[in-house]
């Protein structure tokens, strides 16, 4: 029992900033979050907050916010032998597991600062990718695997929070938002793919999905058009590039300031009919012939819009 109840007060520094000292009775069973109610994660809809004098404001819609919730459905968890047999059957990497709390020391959440004081941050890191990649890897299937690695990333996404917005309100507002998104780019994490870093791209990807994502949406403009609009196939004239330069010859023959050479390689270009074909005769690459198109057609364009 000593080692299942491992040191809580490691994960204090989680909250700070946002949790508030509050009592919220939890329920036994880990559920995702879900965006039609982001402040139930993984807690009875029907749960009502104690009075607290310290709450104040950091609640809404009569709530508590959702980290609280899930700092104490976490404190259940941690302390559950049930949950703890179901990890050990994960065999994840290294020792048998002592607690939760031990798995998510293991998926780096303690590690950081110690780390960064050792230089053994690459270490760190490899070992961590190792434990979330096989959590990561059961997510889809299990409910547990998936809510160890949303709290592991809720350092980071308090981070995000923070740096987004301007007071507690709105940063309370974006984690119910931040943790909404969190569960399902959780359980679809390209596992084969991306094998390393695996903390900051789930934070980049949920910081996308949260806030860059919806301000490209409404960045994006609209313009109303009528029903059956697109119904009808639009009157689209192909032309050829051959084509299209004949007609620049046509529309140049007149203009004065047009170099001899360049009208001597475009007709060169027409008899041949292809860029490989007229690369073969002047013994160059057909990158070469492309290239001296391009700027020819560039010139011929600017001498006949001037002269327009």
């Amino acid at each position: 029992m000593e080692n299942e109840a491992v040191d809580q007060g490691t994960h204090a520094g989680v909250l700070d900033g946002f949790l508030t000292q509050v009592s919220v009775p939890v329920r036994r069973a880990v559920s995702p979050p879900e965006r039609s109610d982001p402040h139930g994660v993984g807690m009875d809809h029907t749960t009502q907050r104690h009075n607290h004098p310290s709450v104040g404001n950091g609640t809404i819609a009569g709530h508590a916010p959702v980290l609280i919730r899930l700092h104490d459905e976490w404190r259940h968890l941690s302390i559950s032998a049930a949950e703890l047999r179901a990890v050990r059957r994960w065999a994840l990497p290294g020792s048998l597991v002592d607690s939760l709390d031990d798995v998510l020391v293991r998926c780096g959440f303690s590690a950081e600062a110690k780390s960064r004081d050792s230089g053994d941050r690459n270490v760190e890191s490899a070992a961590s990718d190792e434990v979330l990649l096989r959590l990561l890897e059961l997510a889809p299937s299990e409910a547990l695997a998936a809510r160890i690695v949303l709290q592991r990333i809720l350092p980071p996404l308090c981070a995000v929070a923070r740096r987004h917005t301007n007071n507690k309100q709105q940063r309370l507002e974006l984690m119910d938002e931040l943790v909404a998104n969190a569960w399902p780019i959780i359980c679809r994490y390209p596992v084969e793919r991306r094998r390393v870093r695996v903390v900051p791209n789930l934070v980049r990807d949920i910081t996308f999905e949260t806030i860059v994502r919806p301000s490209r949406r409404r960045g994006a403009s609209e313009i109303p058009t009528e029903t059956g609009a697109f119904d009808d196939p639009a009157d689209v004239v192909s032309v050829e590039p051959i084509e299209e330069l004949v007609e620049l010859l046509r529309d140049a023959a007149d203009v004065v300031g047009v170099m001899p050479g360049d009208v001597a390689f475009i007709c060169q270009l027409i008899n041949h009919g292809r860029p490989e074909q007229l690369a073969v005769a002047l013994d160059v690459t057909p990158r070469t012939v492309r290239n001296h198109r391009d700027a020819i057609v560039h010139r011929l364009r600017t001498l006949v819009a001037c002269a327009a």
